[in-house]
């Protein structure tokens, strides 16, 4: 018999191919009788109170001062159903960080497809990307990252995270702006969304302890370069993209 997907095991690999699909566990069924929970349904519940806490946790206290008893006592389960799920903080913190980045893919499409049909597909497509820069989902990330730079075991998950959440991103952009090898802008599609992470990434990050009275300061405001990224790749996306050849 085959484990079942949502199996948490100990390895790198495991924990990421389980994470990414939390959201659709084939062993939870509603059950049929009203108002009883199968065990399965139960341990999905207590799962995702643990990485709902897990977020909380991280964003407030950071990644050095989230402990797994805390995160148990927020989520309001035992430590034991805390470790039976999740063994390490490595593992519950990881789970919890893609359960998230999952969460919010999942609104990124719905939300685009509730678009207003008059709305511009690019423009929308960007405000509704620079989106998942606020809140916690950025803060949690900027926290695993950073404590990933020193953790070897933590930065390969962390690593593999990234390039999944990478995929997936570049996956829905080309079902957004589906295009052909022959089409004048099918450079900019290779590149425009890892272009559109490093600028958002350095913007989410300048802007971490919080807004800032820019016009005080002279300083150009996240508003304004978010609307230069959308002309860039207006222009970008009707005309061949002028690439150098690199060593």
């Amino acid at each position: 018999m085959q484990p079942s997907p949502c199996s948490l095991h100990h390895s790198e690999t495991n924990r990421l191919d389980c994470l990414l699909v939390l959201e659709h566990c084939p062993g939870v069924e509603h059950s049929r009788i009203a108002g009883h929970r199968t065990q399965a349904e139960r341990s999905a519940a207590t799962k995702s109170r643990l990485l709902d806490a897990a977020i909380e946790c991280l964003t407030e206290l950071g990644y050095a001062g989230l402990t797994t008893t805390e995160v148990a006592r927020r989520a309001g389960v035992s430590r034991g159903a805390q470790v039976h799920h999740f063994p390490t903080k490595t593992d519950l913190v990881v789970a919890a960080v893609g359960h998230l980045f999952v969460r919010r893919l999942d609104e990124f499409r719905k939300a685009f497809a509730d678009a207003p049909p008059g709305s511009h597909r690019l423009d929308e497509a960007i405000d509704l990307l620079w989106s998942m820069y606020s809140g916690p989902a950025f803060v949690s990330w900027l926290e695993l990252w950073v404590a990933a730079r020193s953790d070897l075991s933590l930065q390969a998950v962390v690593v593999d995270l990234n390039a999944s959440f990478t995929a997936s991103a570049q996956g829905i952009f080309s079902e957004l702006f589906p295009t052909s090898e022959e089409s004048p802008n099918s450079g900019f599609q290779r590149v425009g969304l890892s272009f559109a992470f490093a600028l958002m990434d350095g913007l989410a990050l300048g802007s971490v302890f919080g807004p800032k009275e820019f016009n005080d300061r002279g300083e150009v405001s996240p508003a304004e370069i978010i609307d230069a990224l959308k002309n860039v790749a207006r222009l970008a996306m009707s005309q061949p993209l002028q690439t150098e050849e690199h060593p």
